[in-house]
């Protein structure tokens, strides 16, 4: 048990070791970066990058572990970002209706774009929006249009260290919408769906 809460832990513990970096950048000289400067974040980070992403599993009795699968992104312009072949575990993991959670492992992978923010150089920052991934899928004897939301400003975002050339990005889960309408008792109260990806070594 121990262990398990240790693992949690971890991946609970980068997230905040990043806000904290987010938060005293912006609290000790924010300003909005000029267009040459987001060009320069861009050029730093742009591209194709690969690497794991990092999630908590529910293992039952409010205990959890990490996990990992493969996971890739495209950095494609100076404000959108792709991430590649998206997995929905880390929110079925934690989908308190079990048909729906069933339903939504079923579904394959696909492509999430996302909107990002340059708001800092020195490591590069930026703010990640995600564009809610959607999925048509049965359950409870109906058809529904589900999708996965993410928070943004602040709590979703990325991270380059220029000097080891190492990215993180950190996405956060804030819930699930079934046709358009938004359905808290579908999402764990105990925990959110916490994602971290880290670069291949």
């Amino acid at each position: 048990m121990k262990r398990n809460r240790k693992t949690a832990a971890v991946l609970a513990g980068f997230i905040m070791m990043a806000l904290m970096m987010v938060s005293c950048n912006e609290s000790n000289s924010y300003r909005e970066l000029t267009k040459q400067e987001i060009q320069s974040a861009f050029l730093t980070v742009r591209g194709y990058h690969t690497g794991k992403m990092v999630y908590l599993k529910n293992i039952g009795n409010y205990q959890t572990k990490t996990d990992t699968v493969d996971i890739s992104w495209t950095i494609d312009t100076d404000s959108t970002l792709t991430i590649h072949n998206f997995a929905v575990e880390p929110f079925a993991e934690f989908i308190t209706d079990n048909e729906l959670k069933e339903a939504l492992l079923q579904q394959p992978y696909q492509d999430v774009k996302c909107k990002i923010h340059f708001v800092g150089l020195s490591p590069v920052l930026f703010y990640v929006g995600v564009d809610a991934p959607a999925y048509n899928i049965t359950y409870g004897g109906q058809s529904h249009k589900v999708q996965l939301a993410f928070y943004g400003i602040a709590n979703s975002f990325g991270v380059y260290d220029v000097p080891t050339q190492r990215m993180e990005i950190h996405l956060v889960g804030a819930g699930i919408y079934e046709d358009g309408t938004y359905k808290e008792k579908y999402l764990s109260t105990t925990n959110i769906p916490m994602l971290l990806f880290t670069p291949n070594k």
